[in-house]
């Protein structure tokens, strides 16, 4: 219970230095799409997770919680590098074992926009990643290094005949990637007290990540559709919904599946983006217990452009439109 006290006592403190509308990151059209918690949102930009604080449904061997930030560079409009890093905590659910906690592996990304309709108010974009292992402390973080190419996409329904209007605010966005370690499997020989050999193999499967978003813009609703009176901050909110999922394409387990709901709100400002969201798993291998999601985001090309827009090439300038 604390620790869900001090994320939403960073919210609270954050939220007064947060005015005016937002249009600084994700705008395809007229449309404006905020950067969801669980899954990569498909816009190359100038952004920062300054705080991402994930507390995981409990599953078989436990609970973790990362605390970390993400921060990606555009080099051109539509091409940007990414790096991300957090610190891990794991609960054992095994009695006797004590808590852990150390640095996890960094994430290096890249992520380029093949495809944009301003009319369409669509977006389709591809991505890379890669996670070198061993750099974080062998108790929490992987040994192997993982290898991740994706495709990303969003797509507002503003194109919608005018029947539906109220359906217009929704926008999709999803992402599909394939998780490939480096070792199909590590082993690990320890001597026991005994004085025998115990040896120790884990199987790294390639995983297949992928799920779907599903969000209402109320700025969208009130611009374009029909003003309904909303004053500030209700009138900055994006309800959302996202479904993601985990499926192993190697043995062991092959098709073995991980699968979450996760229910949250965001709200947007000129230079800052807050978030909060559950996570549900759907299935058994998932877990039991519901989980928390926190994010405190930063439009860094709204806030020094010429700062943090500046490539070799020249400056880029915000995204704002």
């Amino acid at each position: 219970m604390k620790k869900y006290l001090a994320v939403i006592g960073v919210l609270v403190l954050v939220f007064p230095f947060c005015h005016g509308l937002a249009y600084a990151h994700g705008v395809v059209g007229k449309r404006f799409i905020p950067s969801t918690i669980t899954l990569d949102d498909p816009f190359p930009s100038d952004e920062m997770d300054l705080l991402k604080v994930e507390r995981e449904s409990k599953d078989k061997e436990g609970r973790k919680t990362r605390v970390g930030f993400e921060f990606s560079k555009r080099l051109s409009p539509d091409f940007a590098i990414g790096v991300g890093w957090g610190y891990l905590f794991f609960d054992p659910r095994e009695a006797g074992k004590s808590n852990t906690s150390g640095a996890g592996n960094p994430d290096f990304s890249l992520k380029y926009s093949l495809l944009r309709s301003a009319g369409r108010e669509g977006i389709l974009s591809a991505g890379f990643s890669a996670e070198p292992g061993g750099v974080g402390p062998r108790r929490v973080a992987e040994r192997v290094t993982t290898l991740t190419p994706g495709l990303f996409f969003g797509k507002g329904l503003g194109d919608l005949p005018d029947s539906l209007n109220y359906l217009k605010p929704l926008a999709i966005t999803g992402s599909l990637g394939v998780h490939v370690p480096m070792q199909g499997k590590t082993v690990t020989n320890t001597i026991t007290a005994d004085g025998d050999i115990e040896r120790k193999v884990e199987h790294h499967p390639t995983t297949i990540a992928y799920g779907i978003a599903v969000m209402y813009s109320i700025p969208y609703l009130q611009s374009f559709v029909r003003d309904v009176g909303l004053d500030a901050p209700l009138n900055r909110l994006f309800p959302l919904v996202e479904f993601n999922f985990q499926t192993n394409a190697g043995s062991p387990k092959q098709g073995h599946t991980t699968a979450f709901f996760n229910p949250g709100i965001l709200w947007a400002g000129s230079y800052v983006q807050l978030g909060l969201q559950a996570q549900v798993p759907l299935n058994s291998p998932s877990g039991k217990n519901v989980g928390v999601k926190a994010l405190v985001h930063l439009f860094i090309d709204d806030i020094w452009p010429n700062i943090f827009t500046w490539t070799p090439w020249g400056v880029i300038g915000a995204t704002q439109r």
